[in-house]
């Protein structure tokens, strides 16, 4: 597989998604000035430290059984959910995004701290940031395969969801090299830092 690297990922500064992940309706919830520049800050200096950067790489697909997909790379998955998702392509994309370990470290400080409200602010800057970036790395590799005259499906799935287990996460680690970008694979499948996010997609056309 061909890796190719993103770094660093220009995505902007989610505030309304991390609005939404706080609970906040920027329309409907009332907020004192104060308070909310209070939260803008905070969020805004959380973002600063994150460093959004990207991997992604395709396989050929060999052959989609029941629930067994199979790679020219000689990986397999087995998921129904992942058979179905890619029974009309020819190829998949492997993805991978990281916001870097500052954001965590900086919510973990404002919990020693005693700054809960920060640290939950800060937690929700990571994850949405996280998402931003893969939705952007989504984008970028929808564009550049575009030339080609090949199509990527419109959504992606993330290991841990519905029967696609969580022990993929190595497959990931492994076929994208994620140790070079400083990641890590815990023996319970997670990936550190934290605030890091992998998917697959199908390429059609």
């Amino acid at each position: 597989m061909r890796l190719h690297i993103v770094n660093p990922l220009n995505v902007n500064l989610p505030e309304k998604e991390i609005f939404s992940r706080l609970k906040y309706n920027i329309h409907k919830t009332e907020i004192a000035q104060d308070s909310l520049l209070k939260i803008k800050k905070i969020m805004s200096a959380g973002f600063q430290v994150c460093r959004n950067q990207g991997v992604w790489g395709r396989c050929g697909i060999i052959n989609i059984t029941g629930e067994k997909v199979i790679f020219d790379s000689g990986d397999e998955i087995v998921s129904a959910s992942i058979s179905k998702f890619l029974s009309s392509c020819h190829s998949a994309v492997f993805m991978a995004v990281t916001a870097g370990p500052a954001i965590v470290e900086m919510a973990s400080e404002a919990v020693i701290s005693g700054d809960g409200g920060a640290a939950v602010i800060l937690d929700a800057v990571g994850s949405e940031t996280a998402e931003s970036a893969i939705e952007w790395l989504n984008l970028y590799i929808g564009s550049t395969i575009k030339k080609n005259g090949e199509v990527l499906t419109s959504m992606r799935f993330s290991p841990g969801y519905g029967d696609f287990r969580l022990e993929y996460q190595k497959l990931f680690y492994e076929m994208l090299q994620l140790d070079k970008m400083g990641i890590v694979l815990t023996d319970k499948f997670i990936l550190v830092p934290e605030k890091t996010v992998t998917a697959v997609a199908g390429i059609s056309g």
